[in-house]
């Protein structure tokens, strides 16, 4: 019954956002209001795809030609997160700040030879997380993309470890295959895999996530001047938030719903709440809302992140599981080129209050993220984050936590 329930659940999610996203469509035909042609859902991002009808024969005729290529605006929607970067968004927003950045990207170009199979791209990510209590998380997990006869697949795999004192470390191997697709202007994702591990039992997963863009238009010089997205996820997977969450077997169902509006080119709002189940029989609800405002190489922003749970029962289950948590903060962020344009950095500092339990402290968390192009098709992007927002109880200890990221991107 409860499968059937959560099953009946995804498919309302996508019928609403279906609907709704018809009944904008009808309204913004009668009003003439422009579009972008080209918007897409990425994994870790928030991606949005307008076509239909006679435009997308067209750019579907137009892309068979080898020398042609066309643009696409991408919405990054990168939140920071406590576990693995894998498919999905599996975890709470660790340090209360996200950023949202609209980037241009070619479209590739149809593969005129007979293969069925075209491969894309490979990425490796790489993210260590450790903190002043002995826990580390470590992910390094690679992913393909590929078309086959014509559909969008990613294979991701990869090995990741979870070390805590006084447990025995726990070792992972997931290994899951996303779908993407199309139904009208929603994009679908689609993912499904296992996650494995060196002493406990496999644990399957499913996410579903489904985007579309109610609302936009653009300048009349063809720059996107305001967008409106909703979005919905479902996911169900393993609880990885440390050695003994996943000892203790914790797995969870997630629903997440959000919104990103960009109200102005360089002014933009983007929310969302989500509510989780876990198999040990406790219950979350978490909030995030920002709003941003770019000021040429700056940018200014304010967050607001709420997390609360039924039970408080870190002590028997192993994860954070406050009954009232708030962070918010303003933040400032600087994005350029350094180096004769080889790097491209982003320096970014948010400082506010956190409070726990109407206990209430100072909140900071710096960021640092630099890219360069090695070579026409490869990219690498190092990353350092040091946050003291807590997730974990440490009575009148003083709690930080350090991140290590990269990512190594190659086109193919």
């Amino acid at each position: 019954l409860y499968f059937f329930i959560i099953f009946f659940s995804l498919l309302a999610m996508i019928f609403i956002i279906f609907s709704i996203s018809q009944y904008i469509d009808f309204l913004t035909t009668c009003s003439a209001i422009e579009a972008p042609e080209n918007f897409n859902q990425k994994l870790q991002s928030l991606t949005i795809t307008e076509t239909d009808g006679k435009a997308r024969q067209q750019n579907e005729e137009e892309e068979k030609k080898p020398t042609e290529s066309k643009s696409e605006v991408i919405l990054q929607t990168v939140i920071p997160t406590k576990a693995s970067p894998t498919l999905s968004n599996e975890s709470s927003i660790k340090s209360g700040t996200v950023n949202i950045e609209l980037k241009n990207k070619p479209n590739s170009t149809i593969n005129s030879s007979s293969s069925p199979l075209t491969v894309d791209n490979l990425i490796i990510d790489f993210q260590r997380d450790f903190d002043n209590f002995g826990q580390t998380n470590q992910f390094i997990e690679e992913s393909i993309a590929f078309n086959l006869y014509n559909q969008s697949f990613i294979l991701k795999s990869g090995t990741n470890l979870f070390k805590q004192d006084e447990i025995e470390t726990v070792n992972n191997i997931p290994l899951y295959l996303a779908w993407e697709t199309k139904l009208k202007n929603i994009d679908l994702t689609v993912t499904g895999g296992v996650d494995f591990f060196d002493r406990l039992a496999a644990v399957p997963t499913l996410t579903l996530k489904a985007s579309s863009p109610l609302l936009s238009s653009i300048t009349a010089d063809g720059k996107l001047k305001s967008l409106l997205v909703l979005s919905g996820q479902a996911q169900y997977q393993a609880y990885k938030f440390n050695a003994e969450t996943l000892e203790n077997e914790i797995n969870f169902w997630r629903f997440t719903p959000s919104i990103y509006w960009q109200i102005r080119p360089n002014f933009s709002l983007f929310s969302l709440g989500q509510y989780g189940t876990f198999s040990d029989g406790n219950q979350e609800f978490q909030s995030f809302s920002r709003l941003e405002k770019k000021l040429g190489s700056f940018s200014l922003a304010a967050n607001l992140f709420t997390w609360s749970f039924e039970q408080d029962i870190g002590d028997l289950s192993g994860y954070f599981s406050p009954s009232d948590f708030l962070v918010y903060n303003a933040e400032l962020a600087w994005q350029g080129t350094m180096f004769d344009e080889f790097l491209d950095c982003k320096l970014s500092a948010a400082f506010g209050q956190q409070r726990l339990d109407s206990e209430t402290d100072n909140a900071w968390t710096y960021k640092a993220l630099c890219g360069a192009q090695l070579l026409s098709n490869v990219k690498l992007d190092l990353g350092y984050s040091y946050s003291n927002v807590r997730d974990r109880r440490t009575g009148n200890s003083n709690y930080n936590n350090q991140s290590f990221t990269g990512q190594l991107q190659i086109e193919l």
